[in-house]
């Protein structure tokens, strides 16, 4: 709950080149009844023009209406909200499936790097971070199995 932006949709949205998701935004946060002014967005990172990812599983707002009917018909919630964590999470894993997400580490990882920089994917920038999600994926692996464990004895 505590990490789902410190940024502000007029600031992290201002530049030319966030257009697109500044619209995105305006049209989620209206459909939701929502005051754009009062929800937490990402602040627009060093590699990037655009803050503005939304809820836990930060979604920048045009890719959330890209997946907006798939949610609203696993979750029941229409419109979706991305702030909500069911809608959210529906999302990241139909995100996480589209982008190859199955199939072992390797894939894992460029799943990850497709959902941090889309297309931008394979540039060495941005290779930190599937490291840093493989890792994490690493250590709650070990923890699942000694609970596994414990559940077993």
């Amino acid at each position: 709950g505590a990490n789902v932006g410190k940024g502000n949709w007029r600031e992290d949205l201002s530049h030319p080149r966030c257009a697109s998701q500044r619209k995105a935004f305006e049209q989620i946060t209206a459909e939701l009844g929502l005051n754009p002014d009062l929800m937490p967005v990402s602040k627009t990172a060093w590699y990037g023009y655009c803050g503005g990812a939304m809820g836990p599983a930060q979604f920048m707002p045009a890719t959330w209406l890209g997946y907006k009917s798939k949610i609203a018909a696993l979750s029941g919630h229409n419109p979706p909200n991305p702030w909500d964590p069911q809608d959210a999470f529906i999302a990241a894993a139909l995100l996480l499936k589209n982008n190859g997400g199955a199939g072992g580490p390797a894939n894992e990882k460029t799943a990850a790097l497709k959902y941090l920089a889309g297309a931008n994917w394979q540039k060495t920038a941005y290779q930190f971070y599937g490291n840093e999600v493989m890792s994490y994926a690493l250590e709650y692996q070990e923890q699942i199995e000694i609970l596994q464990s414990l559940a077993s004895r």
